[in-house]
């Protein structure tokens, strides 16, 4: 398949190349959306495209001719996950009770992109209700958009639930894109199409416009080609906003603790040897290492009461016509598109039915919060540590495939808040992207996006998607 002009410039290179005259942000656009027609139709990364995107690039284009002062992303594409409001487009969430759905205005994070001069190209596909609905759909799979396919092989999983998004990023549909993340939600889509995901702490960009799993662990996040556009996107979208120092170097004395990361039995060797490689790189850096295990607690006993909760105010307050609350939203479920037959609403019924007392819902969060966040900060100041790595997800098994080994180290910085950024770092049997993970200290994303961008610098594993139809043997 064709590969972009633009496919491994970054942000930088692009608003350089729109302010030298050689591109004009409504060439971009357009090139973008003749990529996304292309494309899309093996991807289903895409759910909607935006149809103002082209006369908003010609406004940015007009603006930047007449010398008016723009933003930091003026003309700039971006792609938005379909669980995010974009005033103008449905809210969907990937679900056909969704369809409707128009919200009142943006959220915050949207808002904030278009102040930037961002072009909102679209929305992406995702695992439907962001993976609340049922643990037995398939992952990147929503009535609404299809099933998301890995572009690297397609009949392998892309993971979920910001699929789309991760695979949009990687195939180049747009520039940049944004995902939402609970629990991994960002970090293994992204780990497993060969881009960088990143998952900021907890209350940097606000959760305001999402659609809600929980208010104590969502947040968005870019997914992105690489780490300086990851920068770049959270620079505009954070709260408070610092700039991030990007250098190949890492400070004299960067100490980092190496995590094997929660796996099954009959994880691919693969993942390790990626690790260990990973290390190496790092020790060359002039990197201390120590070995570390981190606790991950488990938040399944408290996310049904606050997706309860959420979902009913979302639901509520959104415009157009939709499920008005959770008991409508699972007299949804025979619509046929849904498929409730098969896979059933497990969770939305569980959530239906968390009818547990406030004190005692907000002992139990507090003690996981609590004991993740003692854990984490107990091994950053014993070991002195800038960051943790870990493998971000194990090899991509076939869609097909219901019983899957699995590698999973998104947790701990989910339920305790911390940042977290993927970065690609190698391949399963040559083709399967593997990516490593690194948990920073709290608050200190900034920090951790230079580290994580010293180690793509000296890596430089990431390789463009060929869309194979299957693994070869």
């Amino acid at each position: 398949m064709e590969t972009a002009f633009f496919e491994e410039m970054t942000v930088r290179d692009l608003l350089r190349a729109m302010a030298t005259g050689l591109l004009t942000a409504e060439e971009l656009t357009r090139r973008c959306l003749k990529r996304i027609e292309r494309l899309n139709p093996v991807l289903h990364a895409v759910i909607t495209v935006n149809p103002h995107a082209l006369a908003r690039a010609r406004k940015v284009d007009r603006l930047r001719a007449s010398r008016f002062p723009l933003g930091p992303l003026a003309g700039i594409p971006v792609l938005v996950k379909d669980n995010i409001d974009t005033f103008g487009l449905p809210t969907t969430a990937g679900s056909e009770a969704m369809r409707h759905a128009l919200p009142h205005r943006d959220a915050e994070l949207v808002s904030r992109l278009r102040g930037s001069g961002a072009v909102i190209l679209g929305k992406t596909n995702l695992s439907e209700w962001a993976g609340y609905r049922t643990s037995a759909a398939p992952n990147g799979w929503s009535p609404v958009g299809g099933q998301t396919r890995n572009p690297h092989v397609l009949d392998r999983t892309p993971f979920g639930s910001s699929s789309g998004s991760a695979v949009a990023a990687a195939a180049s549909l747009a520039p940049v894109t944004l995902g939402t993340d609970t629990f991994g939600s960002i970090i293994a889509p992204a780990a497993t199409s060969a881009v960088v995901g990143f998952r900021p702490s907890h209350g940097r960009v606000s959760g305001a416009g999402i659609v809600p799993i929980s208010p104590r662990q969502d947040t968005a996040g870019p997914i992105t080609r690489n780490v300086a556009d990851a920068a770049a996107i959270f620079e505009v979208i954070a709260t408070p906003r610092f700039a991030c120092r990007l250098e190949k170097s890492l400070p004299p004395g960067t100490r980092i603790g190496v995590w094997r990361g929660n796996r099954s039995a009959g994880a691919h060797p693969d993942v390790d040897r990626v690790l260990a490689e990973a290390a190496v790189k790092l020790h060359e850096l002039g990197v201390s290492l120590v070995e570390v295990n981190v606790s991950a607690h488990d938040p399944s006993g408290v996310l049904p009461y606050e997706f309860k909760k959420g979902v009913n105010a979302y639901l509520g307050s959104v415009g157009g016509e939709h499920p008005r609350d959770l008991d409508e939203l699972i007299a949804f479920g025979s619509h046929p598109a849904e498929r409730t037959s098969e896979l059933g609403l497990t969770r939305f019924e569980r959530a239906l039915n968390s009818d547990r007392p406030p004190r005692e819902y907000l002992e139990e969060r507090r003690r996981i919060t609590e004991e993740t966040r003692e854990g984490l900060d107990r091994l950053f100041r014993r070991h002195r540590l800038d960051a943790i790595m870990a493998p971000s997800n194990g090899r991509a098994p076939k869609d097909s495939e219901l019983v899957r080994p699995w590698v999973f180290s998104g947790g701990p910085a989910a339920v305790g808040g911390y940042p977290s950024i993927t970065v690609p770092a190698g391949y399963a049997d040559a083709r399967l992207p593997l990516g490593v993970s690194f948990i920073g200290r709290r608050n200190r994303d900034e920090e951790l996006l230079g580290l994580a961008y010293s180690f793509e610098q000296a890596t430089l594993a990431r390789k463009r998607p060929l869309y194979l139809p299957t693994l070869p043997i």
